[in-house]
């Protein structure tokens, strides 16, 4: 049984200047985003043919005692 290769997408272009990131897309930035304003949960993150196509948050509500 062999395995076929994952598609992949091609590589974003090089930044001008090597010390600048490379730029992102809007569906990276949903995640980062949903990441960012998280304190306790997960994000699921979907990927069909190397593409974004859902992003989940679950988050938790930690209360006093």
């Amino acid at each position: 049984m062999s395995l076929s290769p994952v598609p992949t997408r091609p590589a974003a272009p090089a930044p001008a200047d090597p010390r600048e990131p490379a730029p992102i897309s809007e569906a990276e930035r949903a995640v980062l985003d949903a990441v960012r304003d998280l304190a306790y949960g997960q994000v699921e993150v979907v990927v069909h043919s190397s593409r974004i196509v859902q992003i989940t948050r679950s988050q938790k509500l930690r209360l006093g005692d």
